[in-house]
């Protein structure tokens, strides 16, 4: 006969897999850590540890192994999904193992996902310039290759030009190699080199190349906002502290790791059936850069 108490049974602990790009930058991109930060605080107050995953593209060179076995998780957290996307089909292939993504949503997705609306995000950006005059508006792109975000907010933007009626000049639009300021220095430095004119506001993929690009206006003496002014997106606490304070859209980044938990413990307990998705609003907040 077992001595092991029902109260017993409640603290059994599971392994929550949180898995990730093998790159550096998970750690230095504040976008990532705010979502890991949620996600940690939350995990924090369950009886559930978490194991960190991060993979290399050659792991999946032998198609015959199989990751996620090997790490004997009971569930699996997502950051980089759209640029592993095996990995959800080696979770869901004949196997029970809740799975939760994040952000790149699309519709007609059949999985559990947390995501901020960007459609919303970038028409607040974009109604914000026209309602202070700036009709020349250029984009600063992120890749789009494995993101999906980076391709709404593109589409998003071109769609809303056309409704107001405004063109984009090609010479003022750039996709950056990745998402890092570094990117967004680099590509602002060679509109500014090669040609005589730029538009009067820029609309950033994020706050990373936003920081990016105002560093290349600061170094070229061209003032910001005065003469071109800058969004940029995310929300990260460093666009406060730049000069000038960054003008952005805020996604609630803790607050849908957080959630990626709560779904992810429901699931496991449960307490709900997939797919669970969480849409999230962001928000415009108005600093001096625009």
């Amino acid at each position: 006969m077992s001595s092991e108490s029902p109260s017993d049974k409640a603290e059994v602990r599971k392994t929550v897999g949180l898995l990730t790009a093998f790159t550096p930058e998970i750690f230095k991109s504040e976008y990532f850590t705010r979502i890991i930060s949620g996600i940690v605080s939350a995990l924090h107050h369950t009886a559930h540890d978490l194991k960190f995953i991060m993979v290399k593209d050659e792991e999946y060179a032998d198609p015959s192994r199989k990751i996620l076995k090997e790490h004997n998780l009971d569930g699996l957290l997502l950051l980089t999904w759209r640029i592993h996307p095996k990995y959800i089909e080696e979770a869901m292939e004949g196997s029970e193992l809740p799975v939760v993504l994040i952000n790149d949503y699309m519709p007609g997705l059949k999985a559990n996902i947390v995501y901020s609306n960007n459609k919303t995000g970038i028409r607040l950006a974009f109604k914000h310039l026209l309602n202070h005059g700036y009709r020349k508006i250029g984009m600063l792109q992120g890749p789009d290759e494995a993101s999906l975000d980076a391709r709404e907010r593109y589409q998003v933007f071109s769609d809303l030009l056309k409704e107001y009626g405004l063109a984009l000049d090609s010479k003022h639009f750039r996709k950056c190699d990745y998402f890092f300021e570094e990117d967004g220095y680099l590509k602002m430095m060679e509109m500014i080199r090669g040609q005589n004119s730029l538009p009067r506001a820029f609309l950033c993929f994020n706050d990373d190349i936003a920081i990016g690009a105002m560093r290349a206006l600061r170094e070229s003496k061209i003032r910001c906002p005065e003469e071109v002014a800058v969004v940029g997106y995310d929300g990260i606490e460093r666009g406060k502290h730049v000069e000038p304070p960054l003008t952005t859209i805020r996604q609630p980044l803790e607050e849908m790791g957080q959630e990626m938990v709560h779904i992810m413990v429901g699931l496991i307990e449960g307490k709900l059936r997939g797919p669970v998705q969480k849409e999230f609003s962001p928000e415009l907040v108005i600093r001096r850069s625009a």
